[in-house]
């Protein structure tokens, strides 16, 4: 059994934020996904025995959909060249609706489907979902090097007008298809070269359909909206082009 992802819960006491649990995703034989939780904090969770951990599985139905034959499928093999993304489960159990992750995958790849049939060179190239058993287990995507966050972070020279533009240019298309992305920030934009690539569509929605769980990142998107709105892309790509070059005047115009 392969441990696949961590997180560590904190809850509220005497006013302060104090160490809970660590949530453990492990991955079994067949695709099968358990979690478990442990005392122990992430930094020791390599060292732990796996055998040692009460886990639970997690049924396929409550995080897989079941396919659409209207669905593009991914090649398979997979190309060397691809991505395949699979939601983070670190939350599951955590919220009293089960079948909420595989709405939200539905959710993405009705937005992939609709950018499929209008491709542009600033949003990421969807090429279909693996299915298994009759579900989705994935979308796939061309794979790109380097996030936009890492370059910054890095403090790596780079094009930054250029890159600014292609972001533009990419949320244009975005709404001119009557979508909203609203998770924009720098994790979620990929580069190719100069070229910037937006990614990440789960919180993709049409304009004016209510969010559900899943919305905008912290510090990137405006706070407590419940409805997919071009503002949300605006208000992110405000802060994008301030992490860019550090802006202290005023923000960019909205992609026109």
């Amino acid at each position: 059994m392969e441990i696949c992802e961590t997180g560590e819960a904190f809850i509220e006491k005497d006013d302060d934020l104090v160490f809970d649990h660590t949530k453990i995703i492990l991955k079994g034989a067949d695709d099968e996904f358990f979690y478990a939780k442990t005392n122990s904090r992430q930094h020791q969770i390599p060292h732990i025995d796996v055998n040692s951990l009460d886990i639970s599985r997690i049924p396929a139905d409550h995080i897989w959909p079941l396919a659409d034959p209207t669905f593009t499928r991914a090649a398979d093999p997979l190309p060397s060249t691809s991505y395949l993304k699979r939601p983070s489960l670190l939350y599951y159990e955590d919220t009293h609706d089960a079948s909420e992750y595989s709405r939200q995958i539905l959710t993405e790849i009705e937005a992939c489907e609709i950018l499929r049939r209008n491709p542009h060179p600033n949003i990421a190239q969807y090429l279909g979902c693996v299915v298994k058993e009759g579900r989705v287990r994935g979308l796939v995507f061309t794979r790109y090097s380097v996030t936009l966050s890492q370059l910054l972070r890095d403090g790596i020279d780079f094009n930054k007008s250029h890159c600014l533009s292609g972001i533009k240019a990419g949320l244009r298309h975005l709404h001119e298809l009557g979508l909203v992305h609203n998770d924009l920030n720098p994790s979620n934009i990929m580069m190719d070269g100069d070229d910037a690539v937006i990614i990440d569509f789960d919180s993709c929605k049409r304009e004016g359909e209510e969010l559900g769980l899943k919305g905008g990142t912290l510090e990137w998107a405006l706070d407590n909206q419940v409805y997919a709105g071009r503002e949300n892309d605006i208000c992110s790509l405000w802060k994008i082009e301030d992490a860019l070059f550090e802006a202290v005047s005023s923000p960019t115009e909205a992609p026109k």
